[in-house]
């Protein structure tokens, strides 16, 4: 009865584990090491199959630590790996028939005929295997190593059966936390440089070098071989373009064939991959496609099109859509402005309008309780940026902290940041939840969001100064570092489900997460212009440095932490003003 506790026990501490972390390989050796507090194999192996692709299985281990993290990231496949078929074939028959093996003595049993020398040297006599399955894929294995001294019951088995379900489980929290962080920068890759680009249009007055500019960020971020922007004229006709690339491949055309053969006439635009693609076009330099339409309210007035990446995905697609509306929306406004604004005119205009957004975050510091203030420091890139902070009393215990980062910048981030601030006030004043804002508010806001393909990433805090909780829901924003003592000062992400940003998906609904306040001295929430400033190396400030900086100067007033901070960005710059706005807050214990 005490093991059966003991297990039930161990079973419910790998489960919170698994469920409070994103990240499968910092908990993976945790998560080993109760399993075997229960159980006393040798010793227990964790292998991984990369893409669903069994020809070669990665080995979790201290051996292979350094590379694993990066293992879903990583293109390249040639790194540490073991071949499968150097695997006995007992192993193959639990990976393919998606069942448990236990070889008892791999001496008398002719599947492990390959084995034994190892086991000899290892000093193992036994070992078991549980597939880790998950969406009805194998996508690893778990074996535990046995010596002649060691025997498991049924209880044994069905407690590391439940192990297994739930690394299974990590596994592809990990993936597909992985995916939403990829999508997240790649779409603010995409804004970023259009609105370099964009300044590179004012600044040399040329649609074309604009044009070469996006045509080879949008062939790098979708991995293609090529990429086109076409603008049309008013009668259609091909007014100026750009490939970047491979430009022997004649795009132009093959984009013009699957037009001709897309029946859907209101789609904006559409992939195709080898399987589908060899019906359309008659063209063997093309392996795979994928273009957008340039749209001018409902008048077509271009396309974007890349051709052979290894494999397009709506992820593309979002991408592209991206491309599509900020670089239609670039050149008009570059276009009006030519006609209506004079240089100094517009600058006035900018000024009045950072004017404005400052009056939206007017209230930058907050008594929280006793023990607590909530303080943060903003500086716009230039005139406006797209990073905004509110702290909104609820009650005389409860404080409502929204942090967000519309991305792109101008007149339009500034808008919908007021938007943000409007919807935002009205849910808090209706003792909406954290998470039941952000999905309200995505709802609210994603058909203007979704016109000109904008999004923000969010996070919201609802604070009780009473019970020290904290109830946290996240749209796709950056965690919170925190300064907790225990046995000694630790900096740590507070982290919670990543969430899609607001704008992004019309019926995304947002979880609720919680954590004690009182047990940090203080919590950091910061928007991205701190952590991807980057040097002449292109190399970024990121999240080391800015954790490094905080734990050392935790102690010191919210103003020198900031203080500190923007001479280190400096330094590390080597610029008198970052490219993104700096947005950084601080739930602090009040000092003295």
């Amino acid at each position: 009865m005490k093991n059966d506790r003991y297990r039930v026990y161990n079973i419910l501490e790998i489960s919170k584990l698994v469920t409070a972390s994103m990240n499968f390989f910092e908990i993976k050796d945790e998560v080993v090491s109760k399993m075997l507090n229960v159980i006393h194999p040798r010793k227990a192996c964790i292998n991984l199959f990369y893409k669903n692709n069994y020809k070669y299985s990665y080995l979790v281990c201290s051996a292979t630590l350094d590379y694993i993290p990066e293992l879903f990231s990583n293109t390249d496949e040639d790194k540490i790996k073991i071949d499968f078929n150097e695997y006995p074939k007992y192993i193959h028959e639990a990976i393919f028939e998606k069942k448990i093996v236990w070889v008892k003595n791999i001496f008398k049993d002719d599947r492990a005929i390959m084995e034994r020398d190892m086991a000899t040297k290892e000093g193992y006599i036994g070992r078991i295997v549980f597939p880790l399955i998950a969406n009805n894929n194998v996508i690893g294995f778990i074996t535990c190593y046995l010596t002649e001294d060691d025997d498991l019951s049924q209880e044994d088995i069905n407690f590391i059966f439940s192990v297994s379900s739930l690394i299974s489980l990590s596994i592809e929290i990990t993936k597909e936390n992985y995916k939403i962080d990829t999508l997240i920068k790649k779409l603010r890759e995409a804004i970023n440089y259009i609105s370099k680009a964009t300044k590179e249009l004012y600044a040399n007055k040329s649609v074309d070098n604009f044009l070469s500019l996006i045509s080879r960020q949008m062939c790098k971020l979708t991995l293609s071989e090529s990429s086109i922007v076409i603008l049309n004229d008013n009668n259609n006709k091909t007014q100026s373009f750009n490939q970047y690339g491979n430009e022997s491949i004649n795009i132009h055309k093959a984009l013009g064939c699957v037009i001709r053969n897309d029946k859907d006439i209101d789609n904006n635009g559409k992939y195709y991959n080898p399987k589908n693609l060899k019906k359309h076009i008659d063209d063997d330099n093309i392996k795979s496609l994928i273009y957008y339409r340039l749209k001018v309210e409902n008048e077509t007035v271009g396309y974007i099109a890349a051709v052979n990446s290894k494999k397009y995905t709506n992820d593309d697609i979002k991408i592209l859509n991206i491309f599509s509306s900020q670089t239609v929306l670039a050149i008009q406004m570059y276009n009006n402005s030519k006609k209506i604004f004079e240089h100094d005119l517009l600058e006035k205009e900018l000024e009045i309008v950072s004017k404005q957004q400052k009056l939206m975050m007017n209230d930058t510091q907050i008594k929280f309780s006793d023990s607590k203030e909530i303080v943060y420091f903003h500086e716009p890139s230039k005139y406006i940026g797209g990073d905004f902070c509110k702290i909104i009393r609820i009650d005389e215990s409860k404080i409502c902290i929204f942090i967000a980062d519309v991305m792109g910048h101008g007149i339009m981030s500034n808008y919908f940041v007021a938007m943000i601030k409007g919807v935002l006030q009205t849910l808090v004043y209706e003792k909406e939840s954290a998470g039941s804002i952000l999905t309200k508010m995505n709802s609210i806001l994603y058909d203007d969001f979704d016109k000109v393909n904008a999004f923000a990433t969010a996070r919201i805090g609802i604070f009780d100064s009473k019970t020290g909780k904290a109830v946290i829901a996240n749209a796709g924003h950056h965690n919170y570092i925190g300064i907790k003592k225990n046995n000694g000062i630790i900096v740590e992400d507070i982290g919670f489900d990543k969430g899609m940003p607001i704008g992004v998906l019309k019926d995304m609904v947002y979880n609720e997460y919680s954590y004690n306040i009182n047990e940090y001295e203080l919590i950091c929430m910061y928007t991205d212009g701190i952590i991807e400033a980057s040097n002449q190396y292109k190399e970024e400030f990121g999240l080391d440095r800015l954790k490094k900086l905080i734990k050392n100067n935790y102690t010191n007033t919210t103003s020198n932490i900031y203080d500190k901070l923007k001479i280190e960005l400096k330094n590390f710059t080597e610029k008198d003003s970052l490219e993104d706005d700096l947005l950084i807050l601080f739930v602090k214990n009040r000092l003295g």
